[in-house]
């Protein structure tokens, strides 16, 4: 198996990892913050928030010659969390299968397609996917404490 069909089947379990996490979680709930933190239902609207960025970003990587991307920062005044947990999850998850349509529709040149990264300097298309993988890792496990937390 290729690291791209690696990357891949991981991007594409991140949306049904965290809806079955939070399948029995309301939206009540959702919204709690007992450590004064984000709450799960801010987690599942970071993610969708950041995929249509993450998603353009991809696109300007395989369009243009070696493009300067910025750190995309948290930004918790994006989350409209007046939406429901399970519209919150069907958008990110809307938003994943695109990504996940784009990056299956290039050929093996584009995913060594350069970038120079604010933070981390010269990089390639592939090392952003693995980064976007990392992120939603990093989510995942924060949901798992913020829901023992919860209990």
């Amino acid at each position: 198996m290729s690291r791209r069909s690696v990357l891949i089947e991981a991007l594409a379990a991140t949306p049904r990892d965290l809806e079955r996490m939070l399948r029995r979680v309301d939206d009540a709930t959702a919204r709690l913050r007992p450590d004064g933190e984000w709450c799960l239902a801010d987690v599942a609207a970071h993610l969708g928030f950041i995929e249509e960025r993450y998603l353009a970003r991809l696109h300007r990587i395989v369009e243009h010659d070696n493009p300067y991307e910025p750190y995309m920062h948290p930004d918790a005044s994006a989350h409209d969390l007046t939406r429901p947990l399970a519209e919150l999850l069907a958008d990110f998850a809307l938003r994943r299968s695109e990504t996940i349509a784009f990056l299956a529709s290039l050929g093996q040149r584009d995913w060594g397609r350069p970038l120079v990264h604010q933070t981390i300097g010269p990089t390639r298309l592939r090392d952003q996917v693995q980064a976007l993988v990392t992120h939603d890792n990093e989510h995942l496990e924060q949901v798992v404490a913020m829901r023992e937390r919860l209990e």
